[in-house]
């Protein structure tokens, strides 16, 4: 069994068998932390930006997205959260039915850090979840430890 963490999972996608089945690998892995869902990447962004208002203990630990949505698509989500810098570490993986080389590109252009077909499944979501809660671990350390330990970046000179 994984231990969850306390941050969600967010899944945006417009196609509630999509959904379905994403929840049911995220099950199957033995994950069970909030999952929360966005039906198309408006309502992705406008969660985000609350989520970043509420601060970074909030955002999403993974992000599973869908490119092709009605609105705003998933390379528009994809571009927006390129231009923020507190969730340049969010591991944004795109679940995609295309398979077409131009869209997988762009998708990685855009910051995806991985992309997979519809539909995933447990072991490679296990594998995710896992790494993302690495990445939060290595953040905390960062953030927390090692300021503690580096000296500082202009030293005051000795009396």
């Amino acid at each position: 069994m994984i231990t969850p963490k306390t941050r969600p999972i967010l899944i945006v996608d417009d196609d509630d068998d999509a959904v379905a089945l994403t929840k049911h690998a995220l099950a199957r892995a033995g994950i069970k932390t909030q999952i929360d869902v966005m039906e198309d990447g408006g309502d992705a962004i406008a969660y985000l930006k609350a989520k970043l208002a509420e601060g970074d203990h909030a955002l999403p630990l993974l992000l599973f997205l869908d490119l092709k949505m009605p609105g705003t698509d998933g390379f528009q989500v994809l571009d927006w959260i390129r231009g923020q810098p507190r969730l340049r570490r969010l591991l944004t993986v795109v679940l995609s039915s295309s398979t077409n080389t131009r869209d997988v590109n762009k998708a990685y252009a855009l910051g995806a850090k991985t992309y997979f077909g519809k539909y995933p499944v447990a072991s490679d979501v296990r594998t995710l979840f896992q790494l993302a809660n690495a990445m939060l671990t290595v953040d905390e350390i960062e953030k927390f430890v090692l300021p503690g330990i580096r000296p500082p970046a202009n030293p005051a000179p000795a009396p």
